[in-house]
């Protein structure tokens, strides 16, 4: 009779299949016009549910749906959350009505099935396609899989060819009207018409914003003005009209981007203009035509500004863009610290990076202004007090904070060593050290045993010692002994290393810090090694976070936590 390991002497249980979580994922986009009623989201979602009605070892346990978008584009929202989903573990199996809703690029599509998923150790089961990648039996439908996903791509890029030469000739035609979201601000949708109606609401906020422009006001100041007074930017009001529901229009606010883009549309006089932007493939990026390209029907709606008033606008625009070249052209400052600080210095009230801005001193008795560089809350030059107020401050006060702090991460290495020999000798570290170290043989030992107890377990099922059944069970209750203390071991390890790490890592921060002091200037590459983050507060406050934390106060918490560590060990 077969020996019984000390794991198995009483097993009789029943064996359990592991139950897979499947999220189950949908799309629909205007490539699917053809077949819109067979392609719905209700009807994919009804077609899973069905499939997996009779099955008892995959539970849906999430929905993915993404409407509105192309198979050709891969960073749709919901896909991309399943992706995460899968890598989290939240899910571990995909279902979708065909493999044309995963994707209907060859490529990407391919590296999905053949190479993503199979690495993860996804399963995924297309309902229409007969496939399933966990059934060896389904060897016909994985062979014609490569064949649907390239007809998958070239339909879709068919069915790209022939909306585009449709919308361009509607365009030609006059006849092509945009989606709500795409109406200009100031209009609304007239689909009867096929024309932009004038928005009784916003309207006037146009004509204000021409009129102010041509008053000679800036464009900054023009949205200071407006989110003062709480007048609602295009995304905005599109979020609160319901129109769009994307969480970055729930507070937007007018900016001089914005603006400009107003100002310099032709729609405001009546006229209708398409091809603005252009893509030469399906899938690639979009890209600006030049003016000379686009397609400008003239008198297709109702105009807001009149000719004159749009012609003041665009003569204003045109002077400020000659103006501010002029002023780049101007000396520039004696210093220019702005690579140094690009990317470092962020308002420390709102969190919004800073921006440089060239200033000019007062005149001296020549008549001459000296250029200088400081920097401002950009969320404030953009929007005003109503988002968050004036942060200036010239350059050289950043410059003087860092070398400030620098020096004083510099003063205290002189201690530092003195202070490292101090704590090694202290009787509650080495008393945790070797207790650390006592545990972590211990540990070890256990580890060893298990290890060998793993090994005899083939050499008795070689011998028949043990059935299959047992070894099976056996092996699965070691290696989970074995990873409980594997974890111990790890976690031993890492506290017997800690104050030693804590020490290498210090003295080459310190090193560092000793090397640039040589320097006589601070350049990018010091402050990318030194710096994370150059804070701004609107009293001058100046606050830098570096790349290292303060090596005495990493010593202090770990000698902090050595009373705790030995009182739980013991």
């Amino acid at each position: 009779m077969a020996r019984k390991s000390r794991f198995i002497a009483d097993v009789r249980e029943e064996k359990k299949s592991a139950v897979l979580l499947a999220g189950i994922y949908t799309r629909l986009s205007i490539e699917d016009e053809d077949d819109e009623e067979q392609n719905s989201i209700g009807n994919q979602k009804k077609i899973v549910l069905d499939y997996l009605k009779d099955k008892t070892d995959v539970v849906a346990a999430e929905y993915y749906v993404d409407n509105g978008y192309t198979g050709m584009n891969f960073n749709r929202p919901d896909f991309q959350r399943m992706l995460n989903d899968l890598r989290t573990g939240k899910i571990n199996c995909v279902i979708v009505k065909d493999i044309s809703r995963l994707g209907r690029h060859f490529v990407m599509t391919g590296e999905l099935v053949e190479k993503v998923f199979p690495m993860m150790g996804v399963r995924l089961i297309c309902i229409n396609d007969d496939y399933d990648s966990a059934d060896e039996k389904c060897d016909s439908a994985a062979l014609l899989m490569p064949f649907k996903m390239v007809m998958n791509d070239s339909y879709v890029k068919d069915i790209s060819k022939k909306i585009r030469s449709s919308i361009s000739a509607k365009m030609n035609s006059g006849e092509y009207l945009p989606s709500a979201s795409s109406i200009p601000y100031g209009y609304i949708r007239n689909p009867e018409k096929n024309t932009f109606d004038v928005d009784e609401e916003t309207a006037p906020v146009v004509v204000r914003i021409f009129e102010m422009r041509a008053s000679g006001m800036a464009l900054n100041t023009i949205a200071k003005t407006l989110n003062e007074e709480g007048v609602l930017c295009p995304g905005k009001l599109r979020y609160v009209r319901g129109i769009t529901k994307a969480a970055k229009y729930e507070n937007a606010l007018w900016i001089h981007g914005t603006l400009r883009k107003i100002l310099m549309d032709q729609v405001y006089i009546g006229n209708r203009v398409h091809g603005r932007i252009k893509r030469d493939k399906l899938g690639m990026d979009k890209t600006r035509r030049s003016t000379e390209e686009w397609q400008v029907i003239e008198n297709a709606h109702p105009a807001i500004v009149s000719n004159e008033l749009y012609e003041r606008v665009q003569k204003a625009m045109n002077q400020a863009v000659a103006k501010q070249k002029a002023y780049k052209k101007q000396d520039a400052p004696e210093t220019d610290y702005r690579e140094v600080f690009r990317e470092k210095v962020y308002c420390g009230d709102c969190g919004s990076m800073m921006r440089a801005c060239k200033g000019l001193g007062r005149a001296n008795e020549n008549g001459e202004r000296k250029a200088f560089l400081y920097y401002d809350c950009g969320k404030f030059l953009d929007s005003g007090r109503a988002v968050c107020k004036a942060h200036y401050i010239r350059q050289e006060e950043i410059m003087d904070a860092l070398k400030n702090a620098l020096n004083t991460q510099l003063c205290a290495a002189i201690d530092f060593e003195a202070f490292v020999k101090e704590v090694r000798s202290m009787p509650k570290v080495v008393h945790y050290e070797y207790s650390v170290k006592n545990q972590l043989t211990g540990v070890q030992s256990k580890r060893r045993n298990i290890e060998q107890r793993l090994e005899q377990l083939i050499v008795d099922l070689t011998d028949g010692l043990i059935d299959k059944q047992e070894y099976t069970y056996a092996k699965k209750r070691y290696h989970q002994e074995l990873e409980r203390i594997l974890e111990e071991e790890n976690k031993l390890f890492t506290s017997s290393k800690r104050f030693e790490n804590i020490v290498t890592s210090s003295e080459r921060w310190l090193q560092m810090l000793k090397e640039y002091q040589s320097i006589p200037n601070i350049d990018r590459t010091a402050v990318d090694f030194l710096v994370r983050r150059i804070c701004v507060f609107q009293n001058r406050r100046i606050e830098l976070i570096l790349n290292y934390e303060d090596p005495f106060r990493l010593v202090a918490e770990y000698l902090n936590q050595i009373p705790e560590v030995m009182e739980n060990a013991g």
